[in-house]
Order: structure tokens, then sequence, then C-alpha cells
């Protein structure tokens, strides 16, 4: 029968003191189910498909119809028994049964012996409900689900508490439990079990830790799990989390031994469950027993107790065989053992490399909602001694900040989605963020946008960070499946730094790697080159030729080559003879390939060199400035900008792209610009200075350089500063040729550099190159400067774009 309050809050006061060296708590409550139907003093049992409690369905899409007949007794059992009858409009029966105003409680440990149905289709649980529901309606109150598990999925169970806001702002929070000794639930009885306390909820499988929340975790929404719960257990058929149900499993049974309430915590276990191989120095402790009680432990084969024989925690050292850790102890009420079976990883050796910052791999940078930087190694050590890093900022605006990187070499992501892995994230990190800060690796599909998470979303894998102020090597762990039904062909990866939090924190990143499971030797990267044309060779402008490479792998197979000309792809080619064709343009260009293998290591071609010639016959020599227009442009309320269209030629009168021009406003304005010529030949500068009313715009060239040497004496104009020319203009409404405005300042820049652009079609992102045509920094544009701080000094090259058009300015650091 229903507990008195009284009692209730009497135990709530004795949990505290109990936690410290609690060994025998007290029974208070429990149903061993040793009768012949069920007890109607402790159990009631819900009828229907959810629609009388304004729930169809349940709320979450079940297929099954509740009935009293399907709840069991016999054999000192409860059988809930789900069937494929109809009852209405549902074709499937099952059973729901609740302690609600009967049996409820606040704190105590809660734990039932059961074991689980075979099958895919159904989702069995035992779970705790508000009683009373003081904070509201669901979830406002809470939800405590001490056992779910879904049966298409037979290792393993989870807990979890549901809190927050009502639907569809709800809130939860839980983790996985895994057999890793390679039985499943549905093979024998398991005691699944939480110790609840004020402010602490801890979750067990055989006594076996696996999770614990507090307040903290779900700060600063309302902690409600401080009044009374009662207990449900129930089988449900489909819906959101039992999937797609075989009918060939009916009926299917959950078996249920008994549910217990003690008024304290018993002793139990906790330690690491998966270790590397070799792992040192995992700590194993058994909580609840006095320090006098004498521990007895046995490690599996190859690994040894380093300390602590004999107490109620030892340090173990592990070979590379699996078993269970056992403690075996004597409490004064007969001799225990906890057992925790520890699976023992294989090794892993290095396959290949998604992101290195000293030579390609194979992902590429895609997007971010913080600032990437491409930066020289803060403080090379034994683990990392690259000459060159990543350098994150995380933007502290942004709760679900990511970096994204695309990839075509994971065609079967669950080689890294289990347990053991057959593949393993690795990260080199360096930062101040806090010990313990978790790193979220995440794999997507093209399905997956930023709007319907987390359909896409194929796995997750977790690191935390161990160091501060020194490169360490994480090793990511499988965290979760956000989307089972997520094909295993991903295309993008997601790096999120402290997820879900508003930090700012600086991430210093490299070799983001792929490990491969056995003992076998590293992937031998491919070799490439470029066949054809010759280094140096010239063409005609327009003239149509093929790139030609050989590529090859020592221990494997080519799987692409992919073309570039000066930094831009030219297409990918999958089977050999490797080949693209290519139209070589007016200029000198830098031909390379890179051959990626089957394991996802690239290699980079050295450069080929060819030069187009210009089709009226000759070779361009230099280059000169053939035409400066000065004007205006309205930045609204009367206001003006200065702005210079400057036309850069060749000899041969062909337009130079490429060309940096840099000069002096004089007149109304008194400043220096610089930009880089498009295909036109032609750039225009702006001031970042504006004025009212009449408005002079004078504008003199100080530097070109290019393709090409600059040549003054080939000028039509006197354009140069030092000659004291320069075109000027008044504010006469003159043209101008691009609507498109691009500025940054100050400029030279020291730590921040800022951006203004207008006139783009659609949203911009941000590129930044040094002379030599290395990507250094690439992020959205926003209305914030980017951290310039870590460039070393030297004249760069910012580069907006729309997706279709582009503008490019020079800055100096």
């Amino acid at each position: 029968m229903k507990k008195p309050l009284h009692y209730l809050i009497a135990m709530c006061g004795l949990w505290m003191g109990l936690q410290l060296q609690a060994q025998n708590p007290t029974l208070i409550w429990s149903d061993e189910f040793s009768g012949t139907s069920l007890d109607l003093t402790k159990w009631q049992a819900q009828i229907g498909d959810g629609c009388a409690e304004g729930i169809c369905g349940w709320g979450n899409g079940e297929l099954q119809y509740y009935k009293a007949e399907n709840a069991v007794v016999s054999g000192g059992m409860l059988q809930i028994i789900a069937k494929r009858e109809r009852v209405q409009s549902k074709a499937y029966t099952s059973a729901r049964i609740r302690t609600r105003n009967l049996a409820d409680f606040t704190y105590g440990r809660m734990e039932a012996r059961i074991k689980l149905p075979a099958g895919a289709g159904l989702w069995p649980a035992f779970w705790m409900l508000s009683t009373d529901e003081p904070y509201g309606g669901w979830p406002q109150s809470g939800e405590i689900d001490i056992m779910e598990f879904i049966s298409a999925k037979p290792d393993h169970v989870f807990g979890t508490i549901h809190y927050g806001n009502p639907y569809p702002n709800n809130q939860y929070q839980g983790k996985d439990f895994y057999l890793y000794d390679g039985s499943t639930f549905a093979d024998d009885f398991h005691e699944f079990a939480i110790e609840w306390s004020p402010g602490e909820m801890r979750w067990y499988v055989d006594n076996i830790l696996y999770s614990v929340k507090t307040p903290a975790d779900i700060a600063p929404l309302n902690w409600p799990f401080d009044h009374n719960f009662h207990f449900i257990l129930n089988t449900a058929v489909g819906g959101t989390l039992g999937g797609t149900v075989d009918n060939n499993i009916f009926p299917a049974s959950m078996l249920v031994d008994y549910v217990r309430v003690y008024d304290g915590p018993r002793p139990t276990i906790s330690g690491g469950r998966v270790v590397a191989n070799q792992a040192q120095g995992i700590t194993y402790a058994i909580a609840n027993i006095a320090s006098s009680v004498n521990v007895n432990w046995t490690v599996p084969t190859g690994a040894t107790i380093v300390s602590g024989q004999g107490s109620n925690a030892v340090t173990v050292n592990f070979g590379s065989t699996s078993g269970n850790v056992t403690a075996t102890f004597n409490t004064g009420s007969g001799s225990q053992s906890l057992p925790i079976y520890v699976l023992v990883e294989p090794p892993y050796t290095k396959g290949f490399t998604f992101v290195n910052f000293d030579e390609p791999g194979a992902a590429t940078f895609a997007s971010s909602n913080g600032t990437l930087t491409q930066v020289a190694n803060p403080a090379p050590n034994s683990v990392n001694s690259s000459a060159q890093s990543g350098r994150y900022v995380r933007n502290s605006q942004s709760q679900y900040d990511v970096l994204f990187y695309n990839t075509t070499a994971i065609s079967n992501a669950s080689q890294y989605a289990q347990v053991p892995a057959e593949k393993k994230f690795y990260l080199d990190i360096y930062t101040s963020a806090p010990i313990g800060t978790q790193i979220i690796v995440q794999l997507e599909t093209s399905t997956a946008t930023s709007t319907n998470y987390p359909t896409g979303r194929h796995s997750r894998y977790v690191a935390t960070i161990t160091q501060n102020g020194s490169w360490h090597r994480l090793i990511f762990s499988y965290l979760d499946r956000p989307d089972g039904g997520a094909a295993d062909n991903v295309s993008k990866i997601a790096i999120l730094f402290n997820p879900e939090s508003f930090t700012g924190h600086t991430y210093y990143f490299d070799n983001f790697d792929s490990y491969n499971a056995g003992s076998g030797s590293t992937n031998q990267p491919p070799t490439v080159s470029i066949s054809s044309p010759s280094n140096n060779a010239s063409f005609t402008e327009g003239t149509a030729i093929s790139i030609a490479a050989t590529a090859g792998d020592p221990d494997g197979s080519v799987s692409q080559v992919q073309f570039f000309a000066n930094g831009v792809s030219l297409g990918i080619d999958n089977t050999a003879p490797y080949a693209v064709n290519w139209t070589v343009p007016l200029g000198t260009h830098t031909l390379t390939a890179v051959a990626t293998d089957n394991l996802g290591a690239s290699t980079t071609s050295a450069p080929v060199t060819v030069t187009g010639t210009s089709a009226g016959g000759g070779t361009a020599t230099a280059l000169f400035v053939s035409s400066i227009v000065t004007g205006t442009v309205n930045i609204g309320s009367g206001n003006k900008r200065g702005t210079a269209t400057v036309t850069i030629l060749d000899n041969l009168n062909n337009p130079v792209s490429g060309a940096v021009v840099s000069g002096t406003f004089s007149g109304t304005f008194n400043e220096s610009a610089s930009g880089t010529t498009s295909s036109n030949g032609q750039v225009t500068l702006q001031t970042v200075g504006f004025a009212k009313g009449t408005v002079i715009v004078n504008f003199c060239v100080n530097s070109v350089s290019g393709p090409l040497p600059y040549d003054p004496a080939l000028n039509s104009g006197a354009f140069e500063c030092a000659s004291g020319g320069g075109a000027s203009g008044t504010n006469q409404g003159l043209s101008i040729p691009d609507p498109r405005l691009l500025w940054v300042y100050p400029n030279p820049a020291k730590g921040w550099l800022w951006i203004e652009a207008t006139g783009f079609d659609g949203p911009l992102l941000i590129s930044v190159t040094d002379l030599s045509g290395r990507l250094i920094i690439r992020t959205p544009y926003a209305d914030a400067p980017i951290d310039v701080a870590a460039l070393p000094a030297g004249i760069y090259l910012l580069e907006a774009s729309d997706g279709k058009t582009s503008l490019q300015r020079k800055f100096i650091k």
C-alpha cells in the first residue's frame, strides 16, 4: 500500500548518512510476484491506446493496445506479454502497470531483476513518473527511466531523465549501457537499478555504476526530482523508439523476477569497462562498504594489480585479454562477488589523415561558426612536432558551434560506430580550455541540415581534454547514433568543441587521423606525379590540353586523382590512366595532382609550371596601368565614399588577373588602399572614410605586383604617385563598374581585421591566403573582426565570395 508521507520524509533524512557506510540497507517495499495474479494492492493496470489520456499512441506513435490480461503472474514471475492481436484500431496488445497512489517514493534504491524479450520492434521499460506533478505536467515534474530497451539492439539498455519546459521544448539526458561479452539482454536476467538521493541519481546494471546525474547537469533548468514518483512496467510495440516490428517474434514476454525498494544504497562497483590495449593505471572501486572490509580482487589473464589488493579500490595494468575484474568480500551477511566485464580493445595503427595542416588530407574545410586559422605550431613537443597547426576560436555567441569538413573517405561509417571499433578517430589538441572539456566528432550524411536534427546524423564520438598548455593525443570513443537509419556512406564530419556551451576558448588542433584495429603496419600513402604536360611547357592561350598523372599505392589501391591549377580544382578521375582536360588561359600557371588511396591517405605531386601565351603572337613580358577612373558611391544620409577603378594590362594589351594594386587616395580623402584584379584586369578600390557635399577623389598607384614585372614606362598616363600624377574627379555621379564593395581595416593590421562588404548576392565566405595561394583562414562573413594576431608578418590576400562572384583585397600584417 502507499507509504505514509512522514515515512518518506524520514527516509530522505536517513539517506545522507546511509550513503557513507551502507552495506545492508533495509527493504521497505517489494513485489516478488509469488502469487498467481497481479497484486492489485500494489499495481494498477492501464488500459487502452492512450487516447483517453489525451496522448493517442501514448505520445510516441506506439502500435499496441494495453490490456490487463497481458500482465500474467505465475511461477514466481511477472510476464508482460506482447501479442499480435487486433483491438479496435491497434494490431498488437501488451500490458502497462503502475503503482501510482499505491506505492509512491521519494529517494531510495529502486531495482528490478528482468529478462528482456528478443526480436525487433519491442520497447520494454522500467521507469517512474511524478505522482502529483507539483511543477506542472510532463516533463516539468520529471520522468526517471531506470531501464529502457530497444529489442532490435539486444546488447544495450539506457537510463534517462526527462525535465524542462512543456513539449516541444522538453529536455532529456541519459546514457547507454552495453554488454561487451557477446551476450544479449534476452539471454538471461539482469538487475536494473537507480540509487536516488537528494541532488543525485545513479544508474546501475548488475550493480555496475554507469551514469550519474545531478542538478548541475541540467542547470539552469529546474531539478524536479525531489518529490513522490511511482513505478511503471510496460512493453510498447513499435513507436518512435521501438522501430519496425518483426511479426514473427510474437508472443514475446518481458519477465520480471522482482521489484524492490531499499532505504539506502548497496555495495556497487565502478571502473573502466572499455580500455585500450596495454592500458595502464585503470582504477576499479567498490562503493558503500566499510573501509575495514577486506576485498579480494581478480583480473583477466595478462592484467596486473598494481596497488590496492585487499582494499575497496585497486589500480590495474592491462595486457591484451578481455575479462572480468571481480571484487569478492563479506559485509557480515555472507560473501558477495561483484564482477565488471572489461573489454580490452585491439591495438590501433594509423590508417590515414583527415586534416593535417602541413600536407593535404582526406577532408576539406566546409564551414564553421567560429574562426579557423592556419598558424605555426604554438608549442612543438614529442606529441606534435609539426610546423603548422589549426587554430580554432570558438564562437562564444553560438551554443552549437560547429566546424564542418567534407570528406569522401568514409564509405562505411559503421566501422567506427561499434565497440570494439574497426576504426577510430585520433586528434592532437593544445588548449587552455578546462580539463574535462569534451570534444565531439559527428558523422553526417547529405540529408543532414541545420534544422532537422537528428536526421542524417550517423554517429557521434567523444574525447575529453586531459591537459592544459601542451599537446596531447585524444582517442575518440563511440558515443551513440542519433539517427539509427542514417546511411553508412557519410559525407561530412562535424567537430564540436565543448558542445552546447557559450564558451569562446581557443583550440589548436592537428593530425586528425583515422586508425585501424589490428597490429598491421601503418598504411602507406600513394605516389603521384604529373606526366603531361612537361614542366615549363608553353601553349597559346585557349589551347585545349590533357593533364595526365601516374599514381600507385604500395599497400592498396588508388581511389581517385584530383587535378588543380593554381589551387583550383579542375576535376577528378577515378580510374587509370588518370587525366583531365583543360583550356590553357593567358599567363603562368601551377599544376598539381592529389592522389587518394583506398584508406583515404593522400599525396600531392610535385608542381608543374605551364605558360599561356597571347593568341595575338608573342609572349607578354610586362604589365602596366592602363587607366584609373575615380568616382564616388553613396552610402546613405548624403554620405559618399571615394572609389578608384584601376585597369591593368600586359604589354600585348591583354587584361591581367591576379595583379595586386596598391595606391593612395588624396583630395577629400587621405588614405591607402589595395586590391587584386579580376579576370577583366580591373580592381575597384574604395575609401574607408566618407564625406558629404562636393567630394574630390584623386588616386595614384604606389605599386603593382603580379604574374609579370610592372613597367611604369608603359603606363598610358601619369598614374605614379612619385611623379605627382594621378587621376582625379569630383562628385559627378560617375557610374560604378562593380556594385560590390569590399574593404578591410586597419591596414596594416595587428591583432584584429575588420571587414565591410556590400552589394553581394547572398551569404559571404571570407578566405585569407598568403601570396603563394595557401589557405590560412576561412570563415563565414559576420559583423565581427577576424583574429589575425597569430599570423606571421607579411602580405595576405582576403577574398569575399558569395558563391557566384568574389572580390579580393590585400592587407599587411
